[in-house]
């Protein structure tokens, strides 16, 4: 995975109360993740002078060179965490210890991402979880191919919608259509948005069928994921570390009929 690194803060803007958009430069003028890497790339971030990591996607496309955006929410400081309030507190100038993550974190379901691997892609997130999937959706969308993508997202209200004016400029692609879940009421007359939780039938009005060509997504809380696709496992490692597997299948994709090679959990 490399060492970690100094990573430069260039710019930060605010998009909801709790998240920011945080751009660091790429000292090398490379894309993040080096050259011919495909989405999903992420970084792992350290805390200063702890042991304390995290993990983010850029929101910004793999081949993007010379600066990456990080989606980031401050969290309450809570003991073994921290680590989004010490990024949303950065200014421009500083650096944050980060360090990429291999390539083999790009591979979806065993393989790198291509063109002409799924006809239809849909893409299921709470929260920050929009930062990997989206990127996803980016670069899937680039090729121009034809390939479909759909996103449902879980929100706790209209003013945690995360990266909405970027899904509504997406959104402009035909190829692409989103759904935002409040588990608030509606305030507005949005069309995308309604209330209540997700559950398997906003999944099947939303997503593309169970195929072989059709490739589903999760990510958010283990808990979200959980409910989504069944539970994500870890592995402990020799260094005491865990590593994330994909685990069974369950939840409501699996009741939907959606294959095990069909569903990948982050």
């Amino acid at each position: 995975m490399g060492s970690f690194r100094p990573f430069e803060l260039l710019w930060k803007c605010r998009v909801t109360p709790s998240a920011s958009v945080l751009r660091f430069r790429v000292a090398d003028g490379l894309p993040l993740g080096g050259l011919g890497r495909t989405a999903p790339t992420g970084v792992k971030v350290r805390l200063p002078s702890t042991e304390v990591e995290k993990s983010y996607s850029p929101v910004t496309h793999p081949a993007k060179a010379g600066s990456f955006d990080l989606l980031v929410k401050a969290y309450p400081p809570r003991e073994g965490g921290g680590v989004g309030a010490y990024l949303c507190g950065l200014e421009p100038g500083e650096s944050a210890l980060m360090k990429v993550k291999p390539a083999e974190f790009s591979h979806l379901a065993g393989s790198p991402l291509r063109p002409g691997r799924w006809d239809q892609l849909g893409l299921v997130a709470c929260g920050t979880g929009v930062a990997p999937l989206f990127q996803v959706a980016s670069e899937v969308l680039a090729w121009n191919n034809g390939t479909r993508v759909s996103m449902v997202l879980a929100c706790r209200n209209e003013e945690e919608i995360l990266m909405r004016p970027e899904l509504e400029e997406m959104a402009k692609n035909p190829c692409f259509h989103f759904h935002v879940q409040l588990s608030s009421p509606k305030l507005t007359g949005w069309p995308r948005a309604a209330s209540g939780r997700i559950t398997a039938e906003t999944l099947q009005n939303c997503l593309p069928l169970p195929g072989e060509r059709s490739m589903i997504l999760v990510c958010g809380t283990d808990g979200f994921v959980e409910t989504m696709a069944g539970p994500i496992q870890r592995v402990k490692l020799p260094d005491g570390k865990k590593r994330k597997v994909q685990g069974p299948l369950s939840g409501y994709l699996a009741q939907l009929g959606f294959a095990a090679d069909q569903v990948h959990k982050f």
